[in-house]
């Protein structure tokens, strides 16, 4: 039965939610305690979960009831009754003994004043920290004892091994060594002994020669790395005056602002590719003088301009051209179009007249 599960699915909904209310028995909470270092002690001791309950009643909520709806596939329905039913026996029990135990979830019981203890069992609530250990950070170093190795003498058939006797002739020339070296061995002098394979003077002049050679190269880049960095200085900030006397800031003021001269059939275009303005060039092609009133004009822009100054310098100049002009307003760019009639010859020859003398890019608006 499902009843019986009932506080498994608490325990279970309890890992990840802080706390977890159960209609008539009370509210279980899972206080969620990180790891600590102890520094006076030199540990780290590990995570853990503390499991807490209070039979004081709350808001029904129906999160356990959904989540063994959503783990068993019953209705919400059926999940409440199995609550009911677990409720239901957690009172008899200890109504009738002093308290009532779950295995692997903990034991309830209740006192003189009818209120209900719950005591978690702790690796349960901790199952999902179980084998973590405290940590030492000042673990004792194990030095491994090494076994004392006795070295016998080889053993002989005879087991009175007396050594032979060597005697040695003296030339009668060097007995008086012989007697002092004898009497007075405290007076040897021990010779320093010899390396196998000394150095030759070739090869440690051969080494002086390879230093040397490299402390040169290092300092013949070192001043090349210095004459390149002041040379490249002096470039930059020959470049920075003339650029200084052949720019004008005031001039700055004259350039025109961004036109969009892209076809976008919306109201304002999304961005202002860079356009210079063209050269004005002298007229070759006479425009019709403006009327005053155009039934259902049409429109060819010219440009879209931010900055008032240029849409005034504009309008100005394609007034002067012989040109009705209209100033279209949207967002932050202004668009100066030439006014015209919708007939398609005089449309198309418009847009020819301004896309030859004007702008490359004029479109029908």
């Amino acid at each position: 039965m499902h009843s019986e599960k009932v506080p498994y699915f608490i325990l279970d909904l309890l890992q990840q939610v802080p706390s977890v209310y159960v209609p008539g028995l009370g509210r279980f909470d899972a206080i969620f305690h990180p790891a600590v270092i102890d520094i006076p002690g030199a540990k780290i001791k590990p995570p853990y979960f503390e499991g807490t309950f209070s039979d004081s009643d709350g808001d029904a909520f129906d999160l356990l009831p959904e989540y063994i709806r959503y783990v068993t596939g019953i209705s919400s329905e059926e999940a409440i009754g199995h609550i009911t039913d677990f409720v239901r026996v957690v009172h008899q029990q200890i109504e009738s003994d002093a308290s009532y135990a779950i295995d692997k979830f903990g034991s309830f019981s209740k006192s003189n004043g009818s209120i209900i203890h719950f005591t978690p069992d702790w690796d349960a609530f901790n199952l999902s920290f179980r084998g973590l250990e405290e940590i030492d950070l000042n673990p004792p170093v194990e030095v491994p004892e090494q076994p004392i190795e006795f070295f016998a003498p080889p053993e002989s058939k005879n087991r009175e091994y007396i050594p032979p006797v060597i005697e040695k002739t003296i030339p009668a020339e060097t007995n008086w060594v012989a007697e002092n070296m004898i009497e007075r061995p405290e007076e040897t002098t021990p010779v320093a002994s010899v390396p196998s394979h000394p150095i030759s003077d070739s090869t440690s002049r051969l080494w002086w020669g390879i230093l040397a050679i490299a402390l040169i190269l290092i300092t013949i880049l070192c001043a090349y790395l210095a004459w390149d960095i002041i040379s490249n200085r002096k470039k930059l900030k020959s470049l920075n005056q003339i650029t200084q006397v052949t720019v004008d800031p005031g001039t700055m003021d004259d350039v025109p602002s961004v036109v969009d001269t892209t076809y976008v059939p919306v109201e304002e275009p999304a961005e202002e590719p860079p356009v210079e303005e063209p050269k004005e060039t002298v007229e070759t092609i006479t425009t019709p003088p403006p009327t005053s009133t155009i039934a259902n004009p049409c429109f060819i822009v010219v440009g879209a301009f931010s900055n008032p100054d240029n849409v005034t310098r504009m309008d100005e100049r394609l007034k002067g051209m012989g040109y009705e002009v209209e100033q279209i307003k949207g967002g932050s760019l202004t668009k100066v179009a030439i006014k015209t009639s919708c007939d398609k010859s005089n449309l198309q020859k418009v847009l020819g007249d301004a896309r030859s003398s004007v702008n490359p890019e004029a479109w029908i608006y």
